[in-house]
């Protein structure tokens, strides 16, 4: 539900002082992310008010639990894919000063995945757009959080084509090809916003 809510990016700007103490980043290649992912594939019960969500709702979560082994099965890892677009974003934008390993009196970049999945964009299509939401927080040598930025990808308005089930169902590299351009929306934005 977050998703149909407002969008707004969470960002605390760095201040000016803390990005001279700054010699270094890192990024923490452990990326934190949610046990299980959000899947909306079917709006049967979505048209019906409540009584339609709640006949439909047992059918939804199988639905998601089949999804979620499905990913599993086939080696798609949200966090892998986000971090590899997160890194590669950051490198890009040419504003954090990047090291190999942590330094005294470097900064660490920790990434979250707040949530991730697919999702119908309304109730008038059986399509799927990927929904995802990543916070990324940089905490400097103390542990404390200077800088701290989150952006999303929503069902409405989502820059992802849709894709039919079927597309995901034959070929499940196209999960990973529909999350990927996701994350790398995602990560341009919050990269560029440092």
């Amino acid at each position: 539900m977050a998703f149909f809510l407002a969008g707004c990016a969470a960002v605390q700007p760095i201040s000016d002082v803390e990005r001279k103490k700054i010699a270094s980043v890192t990024i923490n290649p452990a990326v934190i992310k949610p046990p299980a992912m959000s899947y909306l594939g079917s709006a049967g019960g979505l048209m019906f008010g409540a009584i339609g969500a709640a006949i439909a709702a047992p059918s939804m979560e199988e639905s998601r639990k089949g999804n979620q082994a499905y990913v599993e099965a086939n080696g798609i890892f949200i966090e892998k894919i986000v971090l590899e677009e997160m890194t590669a974003a950051i490198q890009r934008s040419g504003k954090f000063p990047l090291g190999a390993s942590p330094q005294p009196d470097g900064a660490v970049i920790d990434i979250s995945i707040v949530q991730y999945g697919f999702s119908i964009p309304h109730g008038f299509t059986s399509k799927l757009v990927p929904t995802l939401f990543v916070r990324c927080d940089m905490k400097n040598a103390a542990g404390k959080v200077v800088w701290s930025s989150s952006e999303r990808v929503m069902t409405l308005g989502n820059p992802v084509e849709a894709v039919e089930p079927e597309v995901f169902r034959s070929d499940p590299k196209a999960m990973e090809v529909s999350w990927r351009a996701a994350a790398k929306h995602i990560a341009t934005a919050i990269a560029n916003g440092y």
